[in-house]
């Protein structure tokens, strides 16, 4: 009789406990952290292929008004500085610290990054898969496909 009460108890004490791990309360102030994408990837090979695209200043041979694209109008601004990190780049590495312009520029760009690529604003408005004034390149080209190796290149912090 004594062995069927202590196997008795085991089990209860057994099933408390298991029925106390099935939720966890993640608290008031519970955040999932933000994906923070390469900065030596961007100043190397996406911001270098955005600059050569012409995103920033426009271009007036192919119908944009002077001045008149991502320097100027749009929430999606970048600044112009010189020279570029990537023209100082060794491979993906930039042998110089960013300058303001260009960290403002990676951080207006990686605020229009998704994990998915193809959800990304930043690949999504100049392939005219979303609302543009003009097609800046391919969906498929090798432009599109640097920002979509961008989108692999992350940490959470």
């Amino acid at each position: 009789m004594r062995r069927a009460s202590v196997g008795s108890l085991v089990a209860a004490a057994l099933l408390t406990f298991a029925s106390g791990c099935t939720t966890v309360e993640p608290g008031g102030d519970f955040n999932i952290a933000d994906v923070v994408y390469d900065e030596n990837f961007y100043y190397c090979q996406v911001e270098p292929m955005i600059f050569a695209n012409r995103c920033g200043p426009g271009d007036p041979g192919k119908g944009d008004s002077g001045g008149g694209c991502h320097f100027n109008v749009t929430t999606y601004r970048l600044r112009d500085y010189s020279p570029l990190v990537g023209e100082t780049c060794n491979g993906i590495v930039p042998t110089q610290g960013p300058p303001a312009a260009a960290q403002g520029n990676y951080q207006t760009s990686q605020a229009r990054m998704q994990l998915d690529p193809d959800l990304a604003p930043l690949l999504n408005y100049p392939t005219k898969q979303a609302v543009h004034p003009r097609k800046i390149f391919d969906a498929n080209g090798p432009e599109a496909d640097i920002i979509r190796q961008w989108a692999t290149k992350f940490s959470n912090q």
